[in-house]
């Protein structure tokens, strides 16, 4: 229970975080974003035939 507590308020400062960055540095943000954009399009996903 501690664990799914400990995600969750990190996933809360995570966006807090974000939102902070957002409007001081919004291209640090832009950045960020298509780095991740990349990294899960470079991702190879299979569908299984069962």
């Amino acid at each position: 229970m501690a664990v799914i507590g400990l995600a969750i308020l990190g996933m809360l400062l995570g966006a807090a975080g974000m939102q902070f960055l957002r409007s001081s540095k919004p291209e640090l943000v832009e950045k960020a974003e298509n780095s991740i954009k990349r990294l899960w399009d470079s991702m190879p996903f299979t569908k299984s035939d069962d």
